[in-house]
């Protein structure tokens, strides 16, 4: 069994080396100002935005389902207008 004697070099230098001694294995918070949004933030505002996505969605949805309804209508009144005129004749 091989045994690594060189020494770990300190977290702090620019040059470390990669090997498992010269990396840090703790969690270091990095200093340097204070956090812009919360995460909960961030998902209360993502799920908003969705919601409103789909709302859109469903409204366009429902005023195309509105048009193709008024256009069934008026296919069905102008088939039995040719219908009553063949039978006329």
């Amino acid at each position: 069994m091989m045994q690594n004697t060189t020494a770990a070099a300190p977290a702090d230098s620019a040059h470390a080396p990669l090997t498992p001694d010269g990396r840090s294995t703790t969690f270091q918070a990095v200093e340097g100002g204070p956090e812009q949004h919360s995460g909960t933030t961030l998902l209360v505002e993502a799920y908003a935005v969705l919601w409103v996505i789909l709302m859109v969605w469903l409204l366009l949805v429902w005023r195309r389902q509105k048009d193709v309804g008024a256009r069934l209508d008026d296919l069905e009144k102008a088939i039995d207008r040719a219908a009553a005129k063949l039978e006329k004749k």
